[in-house]
């Protein structure tokens, strides 16, 4: 099984009905924000887009980490439903162990995970999810 962390724009405010754990928020402009997380069998995060854009959402970004391209740490299951809040370090130096060591014991956040380098400064980027 390959674990997975994910956060999406999707245009409008859509019902949705998912077999992953998530959390959903709409956004100023009326758009709905979804943090989606949990295990799947799928191996990229290519198919997980797919799979979910075949739902007929329309995504306006998105944002996956996936267990077989990135490391990601689903840190507490144990959450009421709640607000979804992101934040990200970037920097040349930064580290997931660094970070998964300073944030893990907090009971807000719900997963940590690397993304993609930055295209305009190639700097490192590590995610933490929180749900408060």
């Amino acid at each position: 099984m390959n674990i997975f962390s994910w956060n999406f724009t999707m245009v409008g405010n859509k019902k949705i009905d998912l077999d992953f754990d998530f959390v959903e928020s709409l956004a100023k402009n009326g758009d709905k924000i979804v943090f989606v997380y949990g295990e799947t069998e799928m191996k990229t995060s290519s198919e997980i887009v797919e799979m979910l854009k075949s739902t007929v959402w329309e995504l306006r970004n998105y944002d996956i980490s996936i267990s077989t391209e990135d490391k990601v740490e689903i840190v507490n299951l144990a959450y009421e439903e709640g607000i979804y809040e992101l934040a990200t370090f970037e920097w040349e130096e930064v580290d997931f162990d660094e970070i998964m060591d300073r944030f893990k014991d907090f009971e807000e956040v719900v997963s940590i995970r690397e993304t993609e380098i930055s295209e305009r400064f190639w700097n490192k980027k590590i995610r933490i999810d929180f749900v408060y």
